[in-house]
């Protein structure tokens, strides 16, 4: 399940980080956000399965008017989902409960294109009093949150001890994932190697399910489990008609 949601400068919306229950209402005038919210999992979706190009296409012709304002020449976008039982690991004495998926895609002048900037995929254990990058605020009535925003929503690692890293992207390019059964001693990173700017990392991901069991099904929810449709208000305003089946 997915269970928090955040953005940066991603169209309409300048921050939000957003904890989701089981079941959970949007409540928020017009034009407020809560289409774009949602279409956070939605650009994930398309950027794990068809790449960067299609995402942004899909939606528009013109980078910019996937930012805040216009104006910015990059959006983050993340997720935090509830690793299923089956497909929890452990290392050394850690286990972990929840995967984290995270992007920065930029405006590259010298290409003349948006590139992912950066891309991380995490495990961590929210069980334990693991201190947050961003801190929380309680969650308000009204959707979205006021445009106060951090500098980043990217996670920084460094130093914590119930988070690691299975995939990572850096600036230069250089794409690495780490064997998530492996210890946590630094000898499970496969060889770096570059994708290019425009290929999802996690989209990329090696094919054994033993390694990455939790980051192999993160792909696939994210791949294949998003599905978005528009309810028509016109047809669901009409009663429902009768129904001559036997036993209802």
């Amino acid at each position: 399940m997915i269970k928090l949601i955040e953005a940066l400068n991603y169209r309409c919306l300048k921050h939000v980080n957003i904890d989701l229950e089981p079941f959970q209402v949007l409540v928020g005038p017009n034009g407020s956000g809560k289409t774009t919210f949602l279409d956070v999992i939605a650009f994930l979706g398309r950027l794990v399965s068809e790449g960067l190009d299609y995402a942004i296409n899909e939606r528009t012709v013109n980078f910019l008017d996937l930012t805040w304002g216009g104006k910015e020449v990059k959006f983050e976008l993340a997720i935090e989902a509830e690793i299923p039982l089956e497909k929890r690991t452990h290392s050394s004495s850690n286990g972990y409960d929840t995967i984290r998926y995270e992007v920065a895609i930029e405006f590259n002048n010298e290409l003349e294109s948006p590139v992912i900037l950066a891309e991380k995929v995490l495990l961590k254990d929210t069980q334990d009093t693991m201190t947050k990058s961003i801190p929380h605020e309680q969650q308000r009535t009204l959707f979205p949150q006021p445009p106060e925003a951090p500098e980043s929503i990217l996670s920084k690692t460094q130093g914590q001890r119930n988070a690691r890293t299975i995939v990572s992207r850096a600036s230069e390019g250089k794409v690495n994932f780490y064997n998530e059964s492996a210890p946590q001693s630094g000898k499970g990173w496969k060889p770096s190697f570059k994708l290019g700017s425009r290929k999802s990392a996690l989209g990329n991901l090696p094919e054994d399910e033993l390694q990455y069991p939790a980051t192999t099904w993160l792909k696939t929810l994210l791949s294949e489990g998003v599905q978005s449709f528009i309810l028509n208000s016109l047809s669901i305003r009409k009663a429902s008609p009768p129904s001559h089946s036997k036993g209802f």
